[in-house]
């Protein structure tokens, strides 16, 4: 038997949903921590210093990730009316 087209977007769905979950949290940690070792960084010696633009492109993931996990609960709601 074959899965029908429904199982099949489903199960896409759920594992392009876990993959973005996965980097937004990751992304969520590792801005915050290499934000605050910015702060230090920058009290310490400058503001250029080598944790800036990891911290920048953490905070690029989270919100692309954000954005992306928001399109995917709005276009493919779950059917048992339990939003997280």
């Amino acid at each position: 038997m074959a899965p029908d087209a429904d199982q099949v977007r489903t199960t896409l769905w759920w594992l392009v949903t876990t993959f973005v979950l996965v980097v937004r949290l990751l992304a969520t940690i590792a801005t915050v921590l290499l934000t605050i070792f910015w702060v230090i960084a920058a009290v310490r010696d400058s503001f250029g210093n080598v944790f800036l633009w990891p911290a920048v492109g953490s905070a690029v993931a989270l919100l692309v990730s954000t954005y992306l996990y928001s399109h995917l609960r709005a276009r493919y709601p779950r059917r048992n009316g339990w939003i997280p």
